[in-house]
This record gives structure tokens, C-alpha cells and sequence, in this order.
């Protein structure tokens, strides 16, 4: 009796090794036939799950997206006699996610996805949702920040966000372009720098 495919773990299988292609050769070199390869199945496998290249491509950025969302929701909150700007550090340090290896390479491929998204209006969307996403918890980060004191009276908190994200973005794309200048620590201090310079002046000295 042929054993029953579990249809959810072959998808999930073909999106690890989605993952792994694109992570190595980028989109523009990425193709259902090399993903079956890395995947070991068929290349009809593959398109029973995602008959178009773009299918694969948009499904495996939601995977991501779903991802960081869950890790985030997880983060954004402040532990009993914990200290809340460095709980602010420690949540913006987790948009940036350089602590795994899988976070690593989750970031590699979000920067090879923005820059070919960049030039794809059929992704505009995807990419769209995903910076969305990113500016809400940002917006959460400083919420905390301000209701706490740490932040000025009068800030508008979408701009501050939208300059928060901007400068997390950045950071993100240099820790993927020069990652050996990027640890854990380095994202750290770096996090905690800019919250520091938007903070009033008071917790700037403390």
C-alpha cells in the first residue's frame, strides 16, 4: 500500500528548499526545477503545490512575513521589574534578527525579495504588507517608550515609527551585505543608540 503523502510537510519541504535556492543563488537564478532538485521530488511535485514560478515566490514571502509576525507578537511586552527602554532595546534587536542562522537567512532573502520587488509590480503588494507590518510593531516599540516616559510629549509616533523603520531597514541590509561587521551585540548597541536620541533628555543622562 503506497504510504499517504502528509500534504502540508511536502509543502513545507518545498519551501525550506525554496529557501536554501534563493538564500544561494538569489531570485533571478531561482527555478522550479532547481527547487525539486534541492527538495529531492519530481519538478510535477513541486507544480501540484505551485504551478507558476511566482506561486513559490509569493507563498514562500508570506511564510516569512507569518514568521516575523509570530516572533514579534511574542516580543513586544514588557516583563515585570524588567527595565523598559532596554526591553525597547531587546524588541528592536528582534526586528533585525541576526541572533540565528535562520534569521540570517531570512533577512537575505527579504533584502533579494525588496530588490526584486522593487522592479515586479505583481509583488508590490507582498512587499507593501510586509513593511506594514514592520511599522506597526515599531509603533508599538515607541508606544511603550512614550507611555513610560521616555519619550517627549508631542511626538507623532507614525513619523517616528516610519524614521525607526527606516533607520531598522538599513540595518538589516548592511548586516546581510557586511556580515562579518554584524553580531548580536553590534545590533544591540546600535538599537540602543537611536532609542537613546530619541529620548528626552532626562533618560539620555540616566
Amino acid at each position: 500500500m503506497p504510504k499517504k503523502i502528509d500534504l502540508a510537510e511536502r509543502k513545507e519541504q518545498i519551501v525550506k528548499a525554496t529557501f536554501e535556492v534563493i538564500h544561494q543563488y538569489g531570485f533571478e537564478n531561482t527555478t522550479l526545477r532547481e527547487i525539486a532538485k534541492h527538495a529531492g521530488l519530481s519538478l510535477g511535485s513541486v507544480q501540484y503545490f505551485f504551478p507558476k514560478q511566482q506561486d513559490i515566490y509569493s507563498f514562500a514571502m508570506e511564510v516569512i512575513f507569518h514568521r516575523f509576525e509570530v516572533r514579534m507578537q511574542q516580543v513586544v511586552y514588557v516583563e515585570e521589574d524588567q527595565d523598559v527602554f532596554e526591553a525597547a532595546v531587546r524588541m528592536g534587536k528582534q526586528i533585525v534578527q541576526i541572533h540565528t542562522e535562520e534569521g540570517r537567512i531570512e533577512n537575505d532573502i527579504w533584502v533579494k525579495f525588496t530588490l526584486m520587488a522593487s522592479m515586479n509590480p505583481e509583488y508590490q503588494d507582498l512587499r507593501e504588507e510586509y513593511r506594514k507590518i514592520n511599522l506597526n510593531f515599531a509603533e508599538s516599540i515607541l508606544r511603550i517608550l512614550h507611555r513610560h516616559g521616555y519619550m517627549r510629549e508631542g511626538h507623532n509616533m507614525r513619523e517616528e515609527a516610519h524614521a525607526f523603520i527606516i533607520f531598522i531597514t538599513g540595518l538589516v541590509f548592511e548586516s546581510v551585505i557586511y556580515d562579518y561587521l554584524y553580531d548580536e551585540e553590534v545590533v544591540e548597541n546600535k538599537v540602543r543608540e537611536y532609542l537613546l536620541n530619541i529620548c528626552n533628555e532626562t533618560h539620555r543622562r540616566s
